[in-house]
């Protein structure tokens, strides 16, 4: 999901330095491992504020993962 943010706004990597806050929810305590992994993977830098929620599913069974990125360029 965010790689597919990487791609949709900068096309790069670049991309990823404007967003300043990140909402995670996630399906199950079995998701947080891999999810913190990939985003401080992609957030080596400089993490953003963040916050990660377990919550009990979403509108599709296959789905883990939500995340919702607010971004700021100046």
């Amino acid at each position: 999901m965010l790689c597919q943010h990487r791609g949709g706004t900068a096309g790069s990597r670049d991309g990823l330095a404007d967003i300043v806050r990140i909402n995670a929810y996630v399906s199950g305590r079995e998701h947080l491992q891999a999810y913190m992994e990939v985003r401080n993977a992609l957030f080596a830098d400089s993490l953003p504020a963040s916050t990660l929620m377990i919550v009990s599913g979403f509108a599709r069974p296959e789905f883990t993962v939500e995340i919702e990125a607010v971004a700021a360029a100046l």
